[in-house]
């Protein structure tokens, strides 16, 4: 987390100062009511002066993010309705940013640009410094809520720029960051799949053999299943070197992956 305003640095150090501010920003512009605040700050465990704690921290807050002035009308953390409001204007916050990138290269893959789709989501990947979101701030139960549904969406445009840079030939150049991605989810049959056409395709059968195992132990250890019928298909494609996983010839195909047609997103 960083907050930074005309090059000073306005981030708060204190844990309960940097979660509050977390879970005004994931609900920028909107009230956050002091319910909320006590839910996410303590849980089910409030301290009986919990609601006199929350006023002192938003006025902690308020001086830390104005720079040390006091009043309230100066800056944009506002009382309003039994709760608090940020003010975030537009280009000012990130995750907007983020989120825009992410339906601006959705848009141009389902346009028939796999290139130019690819390239904005990977700029938009690019924005996160850490695996996860909020890796230096505390998270209750709000924020773990909010945070869930981004860290899908980033895994699923994961999968879909992965698969457009498949379709383009650039098997190799992905290798090693498939590798990195399944490492951090073992149980992810989308990438591992994935991971598995790109090691056939440069030329590691067994590798891809290696990774099929590997996501087959983790299933059966971790959820007490096994990998779908499509990856099992991809690994008897790959032993018997099925034509359909040989590298694209051309960098505009279309956005299909027949050798594991449902494991993408369409």
């Amino acid at each position: 987390m960083s907050v930074t305003e005309n090059g000073d640095d306005r981030t708060p150090s204190a844990p309960k100062h940097r979660q509050m501010l977390a879970l005004l920003l994931m609900n920028a512009n909107q009230v956050v009511s002091m319910a909320q605040f006590v839910e996410e700050l303590w849980e089910y465990s409030p301290p009986p002066r919990a609601v006199a704690a929350v006023h002192t921290y938003v006025m902690q807050l308020r001086r830390i993010l104005h720079g040390g002035a006091t009043a309230v009308a100066c800056g944009r953390l506002v009382t309003r309705e039994q709760g608090y409001l940020l003010r975030v204007e537009d280009g000012e916050l990130d995750l907007h940013l983020y989120e825009s990138r992410l339906r601006a290269g959705r848009a141009l893959l389902d346009a028939g640009e796999p290139d130019a789709g690819a390239r904005l989501l990977r700029t938009a990947d690019a924005m996160w410094s850490g695996t996860t979101g909020l890796v230096d701030a505390p998270t209750g139960p709000l924020l773990r809520a909010a945070l869930a549904p981004i860290e899908r969406e980033r895994t699923e445009a994961t999968v879909r720029r992965i698969h457009a840079e498949l379709a383009l030939g650039r098997h190799q150049e992905l290798v090693s960051e498939l590798c990195a991605l399944v490492h951090q989810d073992l149980t992810h049959e989308e990438l591992t799949a994935q991971l598995m056409l790109a090691l056939y395709r440069s030329g590691r059968q067994a590798d891809a053999l290696a990774a099929f195992h590997r996501l087959r132990h983790a299933l059966r250890e971790d959820l007490a299943t096994t990998p779908g019928p499509d990856v099992h298909r991809l690994t008897t494609d790959i032993l018997t070197g099925h034509p359909r996983l040989e590298p694209p010839t051309t960098g505009h195909l279309p956005l299909t992956l027949d050798a594991v047609p449902t494991l993408v997103a369409a």
